[in-house]
């Protein structure tokens, strides 16, 4: 398991012990370590790499800033609650990823600070078009882009 697949993990866990989204007692009921095709139960939680960068320090390290999409999504059926758990998440979610900022020591640290800010967004996510077969599937998301960092030793070419 390398290093971006336990931070994810760890994020997923985070994702998981959320207690204030309405109404009183939901929880997160799916946050697989590895996205999924399928719609699954909401509220539901999938984290993943969406990019990074790195830089070379010195012959003996470098270091590695990989980006972690959280994509929380939320039914669409009753748009006031996703909304208020959306709204419950936005603030949750943020406290408990600065309540463990090396993810139980995974990585050296989250990347937020004053130069470096951790952004999210909201917006529908389409699963699945409506085909004439098929109806269309969509959610609410709430998707957090997480800069994390990692000091690794270059590996030899030879």
């Amino acid at each position: 398991m390398s290093s971006i697949d336990s931070a994810v993990a760890r994020i997923q866990d985070i994702a998981l012990a959320l207690t204030t989204i309405p109404p009183s007692g939901t929880i997160i009921l799916s946050a697989p370590d590895y996205p999924i095709e399928a719609p699954p139960s909401f509220p539901a939680c999938s984290s993943y790499l969406g990019g990074g960068e790195f830089m070379l320090t010195n012959a003996t390290i470098h270091h590695n800033f990989p980006m972690i999409v959280t994509e929380f999504h939320f039914s669409r059926v009753n748009l006031k609650q996703a909304y208020q758990q959306i709204h419950a998440v936005a603030i949750e979610f943020p406290q408990r990823l600065a309540g463990d900022p090396t993810l139980t020591g995974i990585v050296q640290t989250i990347v937020g600070g004053q130069d470096s800010r951790i952004t999210y967004t909201v917006r529908p996510f389409i699963w699945r078009e409506q085909t004439p077969t098929q109806p269309g599937f969509a959610s609410q998301m709430l998707a957090f882009s997480i800069p994390i960092k990692l000091l690794k030793v270059p590996l030899p070419t030879t």
